[in-house]
């Protein structure tokens, strides 16, 4: 008989064996714990056996064909607690009088419109940036060179750039964004500046006008054109993208 064939016997002669234990009692598989592993999860893939995994210990082995308990469940090790009624794999049963329903899907749409506003450029070593309201929104700064593209979200345009221009010590993003703009122009290269400050969502059937003061919703839709970004083959330059 092959490893395969003594493992199917001792699953069906004693139902709720483990690995171990298989590993123990069939001569010369010592030294084949991994390939006693293997064979048992192979066994389980064809629907020749069951392997459970108890809420404590390791996983037991059953024959499909093995004795069952009152409610379905397999019988319960010598020494282990029987798990409780309904419980199936481990896993908790459901309280009494709890009924399982179908949630209805979440039905979302974005839809928002970039603006251009000019180019950011160089002007004895400092970077310039096209004058932007004080109000919330998202940018979109493109080098078209390269195909590549930063997504960012503030609640002050205007502030924001301004802190790309001159960023403070501890800010790292603006340090790496300016350092990235003047790296880029330095070789003469385009740099262009977009904006959203207006979008709309649609919840199911229901649009309305996006609040763009609201954190979560510009990071919404930031993510939304990090994705977009990428789809149209160009390289967001977002850490997180």
């Amino acid at each position: 008989m092959t490893l395969r064939d003594d493992i199917l016997a001792l699953i069906e002669e004693r139902p709720g064996i483990t690995d171990a234990e298989i590993v123990r009692t069939i001569p010369g598989a010592k030294s084949r714990h991994q390939q006693v592993n293997a064979r048992c999860r192979k066994l389980a893939e064809e629907g020749l056996i069951q392997r459970i995994k108890p809420s404590i210990g390791a996983i037991t082995n059953l024959p499909l064909t093995s004795k069952q308990g009152t409610e379905g469940s397999p019988r319960p090790r010598v020494g282990e607690k029987p798990p409780p009624e309904g419980a199936v794999g481990g896993c908790p049963a459901m309280p009494p009088g709890v009924e399982i329903r179908a949630v209805s899907p979440t039905c979302l749409s974005i839809e928002f419109h970039w603006q251009s506003v000019g180019e950011i450029t160089l002007h004895e070593s400092t970077l310039r940036f096209p004058r932007l309201p004080e109000c919330a929104g998202l940018y979109r700064i493109r080098l078209p060179v390269s195909r590549s593209v930063y997504v960012g979200e503030t609640v002050n345009l205007r502030r924001r750039m301004r802190n790309y221009r001159t960023p403070g010590g501890s800010q790292k993003t603006s340090i790496w964004v300016n350092r990235l703009l003047l790296e880029r122009l330095g070789k003469s290269e385009p740099v262009m500046l977009e904006t959203c400050t207006d979008a709309l969502t649609t919840f199911d059937t229901n649009p309305q006008r996006a609040d763009l003061t609201s954190k979560v919703m510009r990071v919404m839709i930031e993510h939304a054109a990090i994705l977009s970004e990428r789809h149209t083959n160009w390289t967001p330059l977002n850490k997180a993208n």
